[in-house]
């Protein structure tokens, strides 16, 4: 009666507009404390989407956190999403991403591209930690959804890089050097990230190994994998066939291919020579002569169709007297520039406001931030300003608090 009454008392003092807000007050009021886990639910809800099919994210899910399937994780994600990543995702018991604007735009592109075109090339670029293998990981995700090949090499850096592994000669091309242990851990990869669609894939040449073993017109590729896992010593000739074989088929067949490589620039950028690999003269190795690169190099070129092409460029696979920029002409240098001239640069910014609080909302939901202070508003604003809106600093921060 007595809210009733005020609300009448009110229409003629304050006018329509100010009398439609207290009535709204006021209904609130009597509610009482029966619509606070109403509101709750709503905050739980700002940092997450319903909608878990990449291929329907829009504009309007950016920001929002949405979760992948364990057997997404365990196949085409496995060896891609950084230790760290992984790690924070079984802390979690539980695995999501963040649509980002980019992802969005790449995606849009992808889509409406005419595949008889030569293969687009497009290159994310960004500071380290903003999210570029987040981005490529959404759009691995659509591809493989629509039943595209995945072709994806998890860090270029591993192949250019002189840490203690084997390098031999190879059989196939004098002058050039194979990484057999490599070529078979990627013949693995590419088999568990194409779980179930290579049974239909067979070569259409022949190759022989030696004297006595060839594959023949016909062979599955699932049985080039095998004998590529099985014989290291040929793992990288394995890898050079599949490669060349999908090309030529992806015209002939309008197969769909995805090539995503994490830090292409390695595959153009000299080592100095206490990093770089050596052959067993101890002689210095350019990129271009290892096979696992220089095949890679051609799936990144434009003479083929029905494919495209997504990189990222890194920092951490050059030298570190050479990570002063993170723009693609920097990074690539002349050689990697002229290569992949022309392609399309995607930039992969900091989070915006709302993104970094989506960010540490999410990181609530999970316990992960345990500090009072930290769950404020103020704590939130100082937590963002310290880590500078960047994604992998955010995380920095509030594993400590």
């Amino acid at each position: 009666m007595e809210a009733s009454l005020l609300m009448k008392c009110t229409r003629g003092i304050l006018g329509s507009r100010a009398h439609t807000v207290l009535n709204d007050l006021l209904l609130r009021a009597t509610r009482g404390f029966s619509s606070l886990p109403q509101a709750n639910d709503n905050v739980r809800t700002v940092f997450r989407t319903s909608e878990n099919d990449p291929r329907q994210h829009t504009l309007d899910h950016v920001g929002l956190f949405y979760t992948i399937p364990k057997d997404e994780v365990d196949g085409l994600l496995k060896d891609t999403i950084h230790p760290w990543h992984m790690r924070l995702m079984k802390t979690f018991n539980e695995s999501c991403l963040m649509v980002r604007k980019p992802s969005i735009e790449l995606n849009e592109y992808i889509r409406n591209f005419n595949l008889n075109h030569p293969v687009p090339r497009f290159i994310l670029y960004g500071r380290k930690g903003a999210g570029k293998s987040c981005v490529l990981h959404h759009t691995m995700q659509c591809c493989h959804r629509d039943n595209w090949i995945i072709v994806n090499v998890p860090w270029a850096g591993q192949w250019a890089r002189g840490w203690y592994k084997e390098v031999s000669e190879s059989i196939y091309k004098p002058g050039r050097f194979d990484l057999p242990t490599d070529g078979a851990q990627w013949l693995n990869h590419f088999k568990n990230q194409n779980k179930g669609r290579l049974q239909n894939l067979k070569t259409t040449s022949e190759y022989i190994w030696t004297k006595r073993e060839k594959a023949e017109i016909g062979t599955s590729f699932e049985e080039l994998i095998d004998f590529g896992q099985s014989r290291l010593k040929f793992s990288c000739d394995c890898v050079g066939v599949i490669l060349k074989e999908l090309r030529k088929q992806a015209q002939t067949q309008q197969l769909k291919v995805l090539v995503a490589v994490t830090s292409v620039n390695a595959f153009y950028v000299q080592w100095n020579h206490l990093n770089a690999l050596k052959n067993s003269e101890k002689k210095k190795l350019h990129p271009g002569e290892i096979s696992l690169i220089h095949n890679f190099k051609k799936m990144v070129s434009p003479t083929w169709n029905h494919g495209v092409a997504v990189c990222t460029v890194d920092e951490t696979a050059n030298n570190e007297n050479e990570r002063q920029n993170y723009t693609p002409f920097y990074l690539l240098k002349q050689e990697g520039f002229d290569a992949l001239d022309p392609f399309v640069p995607i930039l992969v910014p900091e989070y915006t406001e709302k993104e970094a609080l989506s960010n540490l909302n999410y990181y609530m939901d999970r316990n992960w931030v345990q500090n009072d202070y930290g769950k404020t508003e103020e704590g939130k604003k100082e937590i963002i300003f310290v880590s500078n809106h960047n994604a992998f600093s955010l995380y920095k921060v509030c594993s400590s608090l």
